[in-house]
């Protein structure tokens, strides 16, 4: 059954996870996936964040395409004041250790769960099921490999300076739209 057709809390006592629904505010489409790099548009209901020691990074996940993300966005959410009490208890990765669990963000109801790093991933698989699946060349030979790398090779251009500068700004910009969402939002709840 894919995602989509029942809710995460049914999926998630249907296969004995352990889900843990947050009482965090997570903010309105794209905020949270710019500030963190995440730019693949609408495809993922959910994505996943947590810190590798390996490389000192946040990763980001939607189960389709996993990277190291934008960390300035990640820290500048879960270090929030009103956010990181919620997630202190959880093991989310360090410079030091591996994630225990995932922040799982729903990207349709703009919620936030954590659960355990191996059914956070098979949550973010099960998404993908059926219709859902983006298309993969099929490789059943070295042939293929070798025709799939090969046109990856010629259609790959790398990023100029004006690029990686662009990036770099917008970065920025989506890391303080972010923290100002994240202010103003909680100030007005008050």
């Amino acid at each position: 059954m894919a995602v989509s057709d029942a809710k995460i809390q049914d999926l998630a006592q249907s296969n004995g996870w352990n889900l843990i629904p947050l009482s965090i505010p997570v903010p309105p489409a794209p905020l949270l996936e710019q500030a963190v790099g995440y730019r693949r548009g609408e495809e993922a209901q959910y994505l996943a964040l947590w810190w590798e020691p390996c490389g000192d990074e946040v990763m980001v996940s939607d189960g389709y395409i996993s990277f190291t993300g934008h960390w300035p966005g990640y820290l500048a959410y879960v270090q929030h004041r009103h956010i990181y009490p919620h997630l202190v208890g959880f093991n989310l990765g360090s410079s030091e250790c591996e994630a225990d669990c995932r922040l799982v963000i729903d990207r349709i109801h703009r919620a936030a769960y954590i659960l355990p790093s191996g059914q956070a991933s098979r949550l973010l698989a099960s998404q993908w099921e059926g219709d859902n699946q983006p298309a993969v060349p099929q490789v059943v030979s070295l042939d293929d490999l070798e025709a799939v790398i090969k046109r990856i090779v010629e259609q790959w251009q790398p990023p100029s300076d004006q690029d990686v500068m662009t990036r770099m700004s917008e970065d920025r910009v989506a890391v303080q739209a972010l923290c100002a969402w994240l202010d103003s939002s909680i100030t007005e709840t008050k």
